[in-house]
């Protein structure tokens, strides 16, 4: 029969296709049912309250369901390329009159078909979905591409992997065994490495995965390997991987056309008579073996390293014996379950050899990396720029996409370029005395640093931050990143207490650490929200934008040492308002960030939003009073008063909970007759009130939940302590204040 010379024939495409039917109809059901019922569940569920925010949604916390593209793919893949498992079926697929590329292309065309129509049908149900929730649900539309891309990106790296596999094995078992070794062995396997040699290392900071290469840029990867808990690292996010940046995008794509390439040459190149077969020959059976064997061996000779390290191997000999033997077990088990004959055990024996020769040579690479490693050290004039990945002195980096104040500052210093040579030198010389110490001894190195931060955070608990400041002996950590003429790398730097105010004013002149602090990110509109406590469920979307506009025009004149110790050190000369959080977007990555209210900082603000509190809640405060004064309902109610900062009775807080009839109950009687009919003012006493009935308090209100002022006179009442439950937290901890002691 003669065979058609083109590459691809759109009827393959459609027979493929309609093969995979029966898993893509019922994949595009479950989507767009998800697409639907995940926000109307949120919107009933939101609805119930009158005092409800707007939530803000990413297209992936919008249709999670979504994620169901990434089991389809692989699944039509297998289904459609199972002829490759079957002699009989091989030959006939073979012999049609079309040549294999035709073949090939034309079927996995018929795969990646059904992933965009899939992607397609879950993105326009959850916009349309999304439209008519508007009220209750902000959807971001600018990640609905980036997700859906980044889902194809993944399908596509699967579907390659997978043809890899099928094209070089003839079993089920073994299409399955080597398409994850060949998704995810590499990966894990550098990851491994990299993860082993940081735990020797001290010095080497979290954030030393950067460049193109990095294994966050593997989507599949980090996916996985984050879901199953097997990544311990802040960079695997959720958002990372279904609203990246173009960077992981283009790699895996990448990634996945060198598979797709690869497995199209296999597959023109493969015999018929590989059908049925483990492998296609000896040869490739003795590597795929060892293959298998090596992922274990692998994490046995990373735990063997750090323990070589440490200096503690000997101690645990027997335990790496029974894990070699383990490994050994597998490489003799896979050969019996593969090829099912006993005598090949011997034959296979040899192989061994170069299992024992790969790990002896992986441990002699992580220690010249080690090597390598160490002997960095840049001297003052062979930097031209360092970064802080934090500047509180504090070695942990929050990786989060929820931001306070503080961790924004350290996200964007990481950008900021400092060439002062002052604290050049100073990062030199204490990287290079680090460095020193660790080659003593790890213990070393532990007792010197490590240690001293702890009792660092011990001593702010038990005096005042000058005690520290003068002391050699105590360090900070900071995560720097050093930019050389021909490398940049990134080091846990301590330096001594007494050094950090010249780097601290090293990044103080610099303007864009100072912007930085003075300048909160654009928000994405419609994103801000107030942070949750009683009474901000009263303002609307319209207003917390209003605020947030206030509030970005203050911060941006107020005084830079004034905030930086506010947030940085945790002074306490300012009172803390409220936050109003709120989205932006960093390299394509979505944060969310509380930015602060204070009272002195931004009064503006401050008066504005108590006052939009108390105009929004007037209704409710004079129904209260109603309520107070003649109500036969059983009400429940919860009441939380606090003494105010800028009061006699700062530090003091009242409680009270019962369910009585409200009219008749004396601890609300006795708070009502303190509550002041006017705007909170930062520094006011204030109670929280929180009230509910079964049955609803009224036609239209199920329940009150009110911030409102309270005159301090409140603590001194005689019948407080009849009352109320009362305690004073002052500056010695938790004082138990029931009964007379401490009041008046």
């Amino acid at each position: 029969m003669k065979r058609k010379k083109m590459t691809f024939s759109l009827k393959m495409l459609w027979e493929g296709f309609r093969q995979c039917k029966m898993i893509g109809i019922f994949a595009a059901v479950i989507i767009v049912l998800g697409a639907v019922l995940a926000p109307v569940a949120q919107v009933i569920g939101m609805s119930g309250s009158p005092y409800h925010t707007k939530i803000v949604y990413e297209a992936w916390s919008a249709n999670p369901v979504m994620l169901l593209v990434l089991v389809a793919a692989p699944l039509m893949t297998l289904i459609l390329f199972h002829f490759l498992d079957s002699r009989a079926a091989s030959d006939l697929y073979h012999a049609l009159p079309h040549k294999r590329i035709t073949l090939y292309l034309s079927y996995a065309g018929a795969v990646l078909t059904w992933v965009v129509l899939l992607l397609v049908l879950g993105t326009l149900a959850s916009l349309i979905t999304c439209s008519f929730t508007h009220n209750y649900i902000a959807l971001l539309k600018d990640s609905l591409l980036p997700f859906a891309v980044s889902l194809f990106c993944i399908s596509f790296l699967m579907i390659s992997g997978i043809l890899v596999s099928m094209s070089i094995t003839g079993t089920v078992f073994t299409n399955i065994l080597f398409s994850g070794i060949l998704l995810f062995l590499p990966r894990f396997c550098a990851y491994a490495l990299q993860k082993s040699v940081q735990n020797a290392l001290p010095f080497l900071s979290e954030t030393s995965g950067t460049g193109f290469f990095r294994n966050a840029n593997n989507l599949l990867f980090s996916g996985v390997g984050g879901a199953l808990g097997l990544i311990e690292d802040g960079s695997f996010s959720v958002e990372s991987i279904l609203s990246p940046g173009w960077q992981p995008l283009l790699y895996t794509f990448l990634l996945g056309a060198v598979y797709f390439l690869i497995a199209a040459f296999l597959f023109c190149r493969r015999r018929s008579e590989a059908a049925g077969q483990s492998a296609p020959s000896r040869l490739l059976q003795h590597i795929y073996r060892i293959v298998v064997t090596m992922t274990i061996c692998i994490f046995i000779v990373c735990i063997l390293y750090m323990d070589l390290v440490d200096h503690t191997a000997h101690d645990n000999w027997f335990m790496y014996l029974i894990l070699y033997l383990a490994a050994a077990l597998v490489y003799f088990a896979y050969e019996l379950i593969t090829t099912r004959k006993w005598h090949n055990l011997l034959t296979a024996l040899p192989g061994l050899g170069i299992v024992a020769l790969l790990n002896v040579g992986i441990l002699l690479g992580l220690h010249m990396v080690q090597n390598h490693i160490v002997a960095q050290r840049p001297a003052m004039q062979e930097i031209e720029s360092v970064s802080f990945c934090n500047t509180d002195g504090n070695e942990y980096v929050p990786s989060s996409s929820y931001l306070s104040y503080q961790d924004y500052v350290n996200l964007e210093c990481r950008d900021i370029e400092i060439t002062d040579p002052t604290a050049i030198t100073l990062v030199s010389y204490y990287l290079d005395e680090n460095l020193k110490t660790w080659e003593e001894s790890a213990s070393a190195y532990e007792k010197k640093y490590r240690t001293s931060v702890s009792d660092t955070y011990e001593a702010y608990a038990e005096s005042d931050e000058s005690a520290l400041t003068n002391r050699n002996d105590v360090y900070y950590a900071y995560n720097v990143i050093i930019r050389t003429k021909d490398k940049t790398l990134n080091r846990l730097i301590y330096v001594p207490v007494a050094e950090t105010e010249k780097l601290l004013s090293a990044l103080q002149s610099n303007q864009a650490y100072v912007d930085a602090w003075r300048n909160p990110p654009e928000e994405i509109d419609g994103t801000a929200t107030l942070s949750d406590h009683t009474g901000v469920y009263y303002l609307s979307a319209d207003q917390a934008e209003e605020l947030l506009q206030s509030d970005r025009e203050e911060l941006q004149t107020v005084d830079f040492e004034r905030l930086y110790q506010q947030v940085q050190n945790g002074a306490v000369d300012d009172t803390w308002v409220s936050a109003i959080s709120y989205s932006f977007r960093k390299n394509g990555k979505l944060y969310t960030l509380d930015c602060p209210i204070y009272e002195g900082m931004t009064p503006k603000t401050a008066k504005k939003f108590y006052e939009m509190i108390y105009e929004a809640q007037k209704d409710d405060a004079a129904f209260l009073r109603q309520l107070t004064e003649n109500s036969d309902k059983d009400i429940s109610y919860s009441i939380n008063a606090y003494g105010g900062d800028d009061t006699a009775h700062a530090g003091y807080y009242a409680f009270a909970s019962d369910i009585a009839q409200l009219n008749k109950d004396a601890a609300v009687q006795l708070l009502m007759q303190y509550v002041q009919d006017r705007p909170m003012q930062a520094g006011d006493s204030y109670a929280t009130i929180y009230l509910w009935a079964d049955e609803g308090l009224s036609d239209d209100t199920q329940s009150l939940d009110l911030q409102l002022p309270l005159d301090d006179a409140f603590f001194s009442d005689e019948k407080i302590t009849d009352l109320f439950d009362i305690d004073n937290y002052n500056e010695d901890g938790l004082i138990d204040n029931s009964g007379e002691d401490g009041l008046g």
